[in-house]
């Protein structure tokens, strides 16, 4: 079942299914890689910031901008 990026469960893989939100924040998405179909992995949160693994970086991401990313469980 698809869910934002900030209600995935830690240490799952997960895929992008949909990025929602305006030009700008799905620009900046993109620009670091954040794209329909590709997979992340959550590995630690806190304070509100997310620790995303993709297949070749980490990111720390904030709830705000993470929010608009629609994910499902693998």
């Amino acid at each position: 079942m698809a869910c934002p990026l900030t209600f995935a469960a830690s240490d799952r893989t997960l895929k992008i299914v949909e990025i929602v939100g305006g030009e700008r924040a799905k620009s900046k998405l993109t620009e670091r890689g954040f794209c329909v179909g590709e997979c992340l992995c959550v590995t630690k949160g806190s304070c509100g910031d997310l620790i995303l693994k993709t297949k070749t970086s980490k990111y720390a991401m904030g709830f705000g901008l993470a929010s608009k990313i629609i994910v499902d469980e693998i």
